[in-house]
């Protein structure tokens, strides 16, 4: 092998010409990548046509010819878990050699922001970085892109790397954080190196990540360009109302005006009620810049001292003024909240004002906090700031949002991974599609992806494992508020084809963070799918589900399968410590079609629940954690799973 390397990387320095068409690799092809074991796996790119391209991995030597377009394909032999390797590859006087290549399981994320949330945006210190550290998971980042027709090039978010990264605890915090712990628990089990092939886009709708031909969607889709050359119709339509007699703005002048300023005059900017994304306020499918300024009143001992500015999340950055004074910014940051300390001598009594230039490159743009999350806090008091800010638009990209537009993700960062050998795929969406109607929309379109790839990556028994919605927002006040319970439900549905799992994690989630911090667990129960399924481990990986609903000497029972040791109560905050027995987050339906709020006694065997109802009334249905956030659901297996919210009718 000596003098063949030896060959190679002397042709690699003396070659000065440029051909017509370089020697390149298809870009997962990397240093450090991770590639799937046990398999031929194919390996392609281009050069030149009709040169001869040689491949050499170990004492393996492959010889192929590119196509009339350049192209050129190798089958690389099956190849046991392990490395490092080295993999050569030669066209005429140009060489690449690949090294600390691995083989072994590649999974494929994908999702909106909660598979994107970085491990670092949960792990402050740094910490659970170190503690998982581990140079044998591996992750390559596909940068957010869109196309109206199939690509074959995959573009790398150079911003994290154009390489395979490796899991040391530098390069493990910019990991999906979902997909990293999934590793961990994996590599704790199993010594497999673990690829991440992390392809996913903030606030996408499911729609974007499907071919037109796939199940629930459109059949007239074939038009996408024309999608996208309308997308800002909308928008412009709403501008000009706005602002009448003046022109789209394509370039952001909006500080060389003024417009974050201290004096300037904003009585005649429209006015936005905040916090909301704009593409709530009128202007759908538009991203760019735009400045918002909000004037309030402080009294003496309120402006004395220091203070902090709250204002949630903003997408994706802002630059941040309050009296003409900067006071902070997150360049790029959609997630994270903003918490902004005014210095002693920045505020002033009687009328203050902030101004905020916020930008965006895709997706919703504005503010994503809860009403009471934008506040000022002073020694003497909270000045909300919800509400009425005067707003202009420093530049409008009429662009689309193309995390919501059907088969466009597809096109961009699914499509040129054809032929892609995987051990499973990884989903983690839906808060885009959970809305009325949608929600119920869901299961048809969850079922048509699955299916959907597995044709596409010519594996109808790949292994589909997602995370169904976690807890969120404030817990109901009646007993008949389902919001996201029925886009749980419709997740739960896809569990009707085979090879699928589901993690519920309607325990783990925050009523004021739809980006859950615990995404360790996630992981983790994730993992049990695959250590069950894929690995042959003897793990417990579901959660229990309902089987039945009957009334027995005039009590309802429901039982459910899949309870593992069996059901327990696990009491938290929400529920009354005195009665750790209580089942509750419990609800049924009268005669009337009233619902009311029902509790439960766990039966002698486990493995069924009889309700304590109201008196006197007929149950006809029967739900289970059946609400946004069901914080007094307490039901779980004894491995520590929680029930899967339910709505069931009564026999």
């Amino acid at each position: 092998m000596r003098p063949y390397f030896l060959t190679f990387l002397l042709s690699s320095f003396l070659c000065t010409c440029v051909s017509a068409q370089k020697l390149e690799l298809f870009e997962s092809f990397t240093n450090h990548a991770v590639l799937q074991r046990n398999t031929d796996h194919p390996m392609w790119g281009w050069a030149k046509p009709g040169t001869v391209v040689k491949v050499l991995i170990g004492e393996q030597k492959l010889s192929v010819k590119t196509d009339k377009s350049g192209r050129w394909e190798v089958s690389l032999p099956p190849m046991p878990a392990g490395g490092p390797h080295k993999i050569s590859v030669q066209a005429k006087n140009e060489g690449i050699l690949l090294e600390d290549v691995y083989f072994g399981d590649v999974y494929l994320l994908s999702g909106q922001s909660n598979m994107e949330w970085r491990l670092s945006q949960s792990d402050a210190d740094g910490s659970r970085a170190k503690a998982i550290a581990d140079p044998l998971i591996r992750e390559l980042k596909v940068k957010r892109a869109y196309d109206g027709s199939p690509r074959t090039r995959l573009d790398i978010d150079e911003k994290f790397s154009e390489e395979w990264i490796v899991g040391t605890a530098a390069g493990i915090k910019d990991f999906s954080a979902v997909g990293s712990y999934f590793a961990h628990y994996l590599r704790e089990e199993v010594d497999v190196p673990v690829g991440l092939l992390h392809s996913s886009w903030g606030g996408s709708r499911i729609e974007p990540w499907m071919r037109p031909t796939a199940d629930g969607m459109n059949p007239d889709l074939d038009e996408t360009e024309d999608m996208m050359a309308q997308a800002g119709i909308p928008g412009r339509k709403r501008f000009a109302q706005d602002f009448p007699g003046r022109n789209v703005p394509t370039e952001d002048n909006g500080q060389a005006k003024g417009w974050l300023t201290d004096d300037f005059d904003a009585a005649s900017w429209p006015t936005m009620t905040l916090p909301t994304f704009w593409e709530r306020a009128g202007y759908p499918n538009v991203d760019g810049v735009f400045y918002f300024r909000r004037s309030f009143s402080l009294t003496e001992a309120q402006a004395a001292g220091a203070a902090t500015l709250y204002l949630g999340a903003i997408d994706d950055g802002d630059i941040t003024h309050i009296n003409g004074e900067f006071v902070g910014t997150h360049p790029d940051a959609h997630a994270a909240k903003r918490r902004y300390e005014v210095p002693a001598g920045t505020l002033r009594a009687g009328r203050n004002t902030i101004a905020i230039r916020v930008n965006d490159g895709g997706g919703g743009g504005g503010f994503s906090a809860e009403a009471e999350g934008m506040k000022l806090e002073t020694a003497k008091g909270s000045i909300p700031l919800a509400g009425g800010w005067k707003f202009n638009i420093g530049e409008f990209s009429v662009g689309g949002n193309f995390n919501k537009m059907p088969v466009i993700l597809y096109n961009a960062m699914i499509a040129p991974l054809a032929k892609y050998p995987l051990t499973g795929i990884l989903w983690y969406q839906g808060e885009s599609n959970a809305g009325p109607g949608d929600n119920v929309n869901y299961a048809q379109l969850m079922k048509g992806l699955i299916k959907d790839w597995r044709d596409f990556f010519a594996n109808p028994d790949l292994p589909f494992y997602w995370v169904q919605l976690a807890n969120y927002t404030a817990p109901p006040a009646s007993a008949n508020e389902p919001g996201w319970a029925v886009l749980r439900r419709s997740q739960t549905e896809a569990l009707e084809l085979p090879f699928t799992g589901q993690a519920v994690i309607t325990d783990i989630g925050e009523a004021g963070e739809i980006h859950p911090q615990n995404k360790w667990e996630v992981g983790r129960r994730l993992s049990l799918h695959a250590l069950k399924d894929i690995y042959d481990k003897d793990v417990v990986a579901s959660s229990p589900a309902v089987s039945s609903a009957k009334v027995i000497n005039d009590r309802v029972v429901v039982r459910f399968s899949g309870i593992g040791g069996g059901l327990v109560v696990r009491p938290n905050a929400a529920n009354d410590q005195r009665y750790p027995y209580l089942a509750e987050g419990f609800t049924v339906e009268d005669a009337n079609g009233k619902w009311h709020f029902a509790s439960g006694l766990v039966g002698e065997d486990d493995n069924g629940v009889v309700l304590i109802t109201p008196p006197g009334i007929t149950v006809r249905r029967v739900r289970y954690a059946w609400a946004s956030n069901p914080e007094r659901a307490n039901l779980f297996s004894r491995e520590g799973l929680p029930v899967t919210p339910f709505e069931i009718s009564v026999d």
